[in-house]
């Protein structure tokens, strides 16, 4: 292990993104139109082509047999609203040349929980404990019936907490033969008007990464939103919370993400006007999905961008909007022109441009919520609820910043919301553009645009050494589909820089070349990873040590030991932070239901599900199947 490990630097993590083992190299797809190709993303939700923000797609003039000429509106909330007319449109590039990122569809049977005029349930509900009527459904009902259903497990029955004294209750359906899978394939067509095929190329399952339920990707399930605890262990009664309306959703989602091909990709047609994309899965080859654009030439693309000045801002002067997203951080300095002192306010103005170097948006604002549902927002996207809880995309739009610092001090929290760092905001989410628990509380807030220029006020005990801005976007323009977590640095204090703990790494050993961490999820680099644990802090963002085990552990893709810990834990301290929900992770029947009632504790009451168990009994005793590191 020593000589693999020094002949190919697998434990050096101080190297800089873009070199040998860790992010792309000579040619990454992901890079928008300088790469030759651009990344397209699928998306369909019951039978109709959506957006990624979530409105759905028109078929326009075009006759296509099997596309609804109404769809449910995803953006109404829960319940659906009645289906509706689309008018987006789904416009795409002609003649450039594209390639598949993703291909996700989801069906979906949404059920209102309804309570007489006695006030008594309902006794037409589904029942909270059924697993067999939801499961027939799947098979026999939804728009998945066809694939091969044998081999159909239940799987994990989860809890997540959505708010105070509220929960998702979702149970897994798994082992299906389709969802083992790895031999199928999707052809894609590009189809005009006439029905005439124009281009087309197949692209393998394997080809694709992210499949894993644990990032909002493939799953069948059946959740009950918006329940309260089970008071013990066995309690099968649904427990109701004051004020709030549960709701029950099965779903069938098959997603599959990040291609791994770089150099597989079809030039769209030349075409002007309607057309449709037509993708036909090996496994459902009679029933293809249909995906009707709009083909607009390069010379046709309005001017609806900024061109940039010598500073970085946007002047007025508008231009054509290309594709890939960048953003910028313009730090105002500090008073003593070195480093910021504890108190003072950090004061900076953003900027997010496309690949080209020109501005989505104007200097001093960024498009409205209603733009971006409207698509006027060049693309930009914000956070989306119902993409998240409907859709289940967990990649959805979560655009906004975090402050946090200094770098030698981020760690992850166990058990408790007293951070060992200073943290704006101090919960798991960002600071987000446009909030999503004003937009239905403030009449107008919808058209107010939001500013690019924020300040934050440091403590008065700010820790000295380097602090990082976090500056989360998304943006989907023309059949693209990008997220981006950039971080820009400043000092508190003195002007040594600081860094990272550097309890964890690695990686680079898996995540290169066009599998980088730059083009998943949120597309952050690898050279950052230890600020995933400042969002990552509790269980409604996904706890950073169950969420990391599971997503690796539970994943095909994931070829090294599964008990060898040093692949990602530098130091041995790092892997001695047990806790029930780190176990649990892997090991779904740890302690049985002993410390049930941790489960459902709030974080920062002790003990809890995250609190850490080394004290008790596991750092004199360590887990004798893990490999952990020396020291």
């Amino acid at each position: 292990m020593a000589v693999l490990a020094s002949s190919c630097d697998v434990f050096r993590t101080e190297d800089a993104e873009g070199t040998r083992g860790r992010g792309a190299q000579a040619f990454d797809p992901y890079s928008s139109s300088a790469s030759g190709a651009i990344s397209l993303s699928l998306l369909g939700f019951n039978g109709c082509a959506i957006l990624p923000n979530g409105e759905p797609v028109t078929r326009g003039s075009l006759e296509l047999d099997g596309y609804p000429a109404k769809c449910p509106p995803l953006n109404s909330g829960m319940p659906l609203g009645d289906s509706v007319e689309p008018t987006a449109r789904f416009t795409i590039t002609a003649g450039a040349n594209y390639f598949l990122r993703e291909f996700t569809v989801m069906d979906t049977l949404v059920n209102v929980y309804k309570v007489g005029a006695d006030g008594k349930p309902d006794p037409s509900n589904p029942d909270y404990n059924d697993r067999r009527t939801p499961a027939a459904w799947i098979r026999k009902q939804s728009r998945f019936k066809s694939l091969d259903w044998s081999g159909l497990t239940v799987g994990r029955d989860e809890w997540r907490r959505q708010g105070p004294g509220s929960f998702l209750r979702e149970t897994f359906f798994e082992n299906a033969a389709w969802m083992i899978s790895d031999d199928d394939t999707f052809l894609i067509e590009v189809v005009d008007s006439g029905g005439i095929v124009r281009a087309s190329t197949t692209y393998e399952r394997k080809e694709f990464l992210s499949e894993n339920p644990v990032t909002g990707r493939t799953r069948a399930s059946f959740g009950v939103f918006g329940v309260g605890r089970p008071r013990f262990a066995g309690d099968n009664e649904m427990h109701l919370v004051p004020d709030t309306t549960p709701y029950f959703l099965t779903g069938v989602k098959v997603s599959f993400a990040n291609s791994t091909n770089p150099f597989k990709s079809f030039r769209m047609p030349d075409l002007y006007g309607e057309g449709v994309i037509r993708v036909t899965w090996s496994l459902m080859p009679a029933e293809p999905f249909l995906f009707p654009v709009t083909f607009i030439k390069e010379v046709d693309k309005g001017a609806t961008c900024f061109k940039l000045d010598d500073k970085g801002f946007a002047t007025t002067e508008v231009v054509p909007c290309g594709f890939g997203l960048s953003q910028q951080v313009h730090i105002n300095k500090p008073k003593n022109g070195k480093f910021f002192i504890p108190g003072e306010t950090v004061d900076f103005q953003i900027s997010l441009n496309d690949g080209d170097g020109n501005a989505l948006h104007s200097r001093d604002l960024l498009p409205s919520f209603n733009d971006y549902l409207g698509g006027n927002s060049n693309g930009l996207a914000y956070f989306n609820e119902s993409m998240l809880l409907t859709y289940r995309d967990t990649s959805s739009s979560e655009s906004g910043f975090k402050v946090v610092g200094p770098l030698q001090n981020l760690r992850p929290i166990n058990g408790t919301y007293e951070l060992p760092y200073f943290s704006f905001p101090r919960t798991s989410e960002p600071k987000y553009f446009v909030e999503p628990g004003l937009l239905r509380a403030i009449a107008g807030y919808t058209d107010m645009q939001p500013a690019t220029r924020y300040g934050v006020e440091l403590p008065p005990d700010a820790k000295p050494g380097t602090y990082a801005i976090l500056l989360k976007g998304h943006r989907y323009f023309m059949g693209e589909r990008l997220n981006r977590l950039d971080t820009f640095f400043f000092q508190v204090g003195q002007e040594q820089r600081t860094s990272y703990p550097g309890n964890i790494g690695n990686c680079q050993v898996c995540h290169n070349g066009v599998s980088s961490l730059n083009n998943l999820h949120h597309g952050l680099s690898v050279d950052n990873v230890e600020v995933c644990s400042t969002c990552h802090i509790d269980e409604t963002a996904g706890h950073m040590s169950d969420l990391m085990h599971r997503l690796h552990m539970g994943s095909r893709k994931y070829k090294q030991d599964k008990a060898d810990c040093r692949v990602c834990h530098l130091t041995r301290e790092s892997a001695l932070r047990p806790s029930l929900a780190v176990c649990n992770s892997c090991h779904v029947t740890v302690h049985g239901t002993e410390y049930f009632d941790l489960k459902f504790e709030e974080p920062q009451n002790t003990p809890n599900a995250y609190g850490n168990c080394a004290n008790a009994c596991h750092a004199v005793k360590p887990p004798n199947l893990h490999i952990l590191p020396g020291q």
